[in-house]
């Protein structure tokens, strides 16, 4: 029997982990800097008039939802994804029902499903192959 983890596959997974919170990051930094700021867009409106109280309170109420998005999103990659995930996209999605967008939360929630997924399955196979289990016709 072997030990837990043996051999090069916790590292590659921590690799292949890393490699892909750098990717999604540098995705959202370019997704933020090709369309312009929708807080400048938001600010220009209510400097003009443009905006009734419903409005405002609608936007702020957004603004939060897209923070709670956010915080939850970058506490799931870190401390039980599996959580903290799908508050992330939840968060997002209010946000955005409310027209701001939360692409930033969206994308960090589910990759922090993603994470705790696969964390689950390689504890999984490292306790199975800890205990001994063979599959049938091994």
């Amino acid at each position: 029997m072997g030990r837990l983890f043996d051999g090069p596959w916790p590292v590659l997974l921590i690799i292949i982990l890393t490699l892909g919170v750098v990717a999604a990051l540098l995705i959202l930094a370019v997704v933020a800097s090709a369309r312009p700021s929708q807080d400048a867009a938001y600010l220009a409106r209510l400097r003009d008039g443009q905006l009734t109280v419903e409005s405002q309170t609608d936007y702020l109420q957004g603004v939060g939802h897209r923070t709670r998005a956010l915080v939850s999103g970058v506490i799931g990659l870190f401390v039980l994804g599996i959580v903290f995930g799908p508050v992330a996209i939840v968060q997002a999605g209010r946000a955005e029902a409310l027209g701001v967008t939360a692409t930033a939360g969206k994308v960090l929630g589910w990759i922090s499903v993603g994470f705790s997924i696969l964390w689950v399955l390689g504890v999984g196979m490292g306790l199975s192959s800890r205990l001994g289990y063979q599959p049938p016709g091994y």
